[in-house]
């Protein structure tokens, strides 16, 4: 399941980062190629469940979160492994690029 989150609690989801691969949807409501990966996301984390966790972030409501991680495009996805970037997508990406990635990290 894709959870949304805030900055607030990013500093949990970096720290969970060590167990397992976060991967982080940066989007925006107001956005359509983010509400087209949304659902997919969110099909990608039920199947990887145990294997990676999955979150969303608001950059209309968490703007200095999206200013750190230098947020340009959406939707921005980042992936996230030991409290660091491992890789990052700047686009609407499908679900086997996804899986080919995080396959690879797991």
């Amino acid at each position: 399941m894709l959870f949304h989150t805030s900055e607030k609690y990013f500093p949990e989801i970096l720290e969970e980062s060590k167990k397992n691969p976060v991967l982080v949807d940066f989007y925006a409501s107001w956005c359509m190629p983010c509400r087209i990966l949304e659902p997919k996301l969110d099909t990608f984390s039920e199947i990887y469940y145990q294997q990676i966790s999955a979150y969303s972030v608001n950059i209309d409501t968490d703007a200095k979160l999206a200013e750190y991680y230098q947020i340009k495009n959406l939707p921005t996805v980042i992936l996230f492994k030991n409290q660091q970037p491992v890789q990052r997508w700047e686009k609407e990406i499908s679900i086997p690029e996804i899986e080919k990635f995080i396959k690879f990290m797991i």
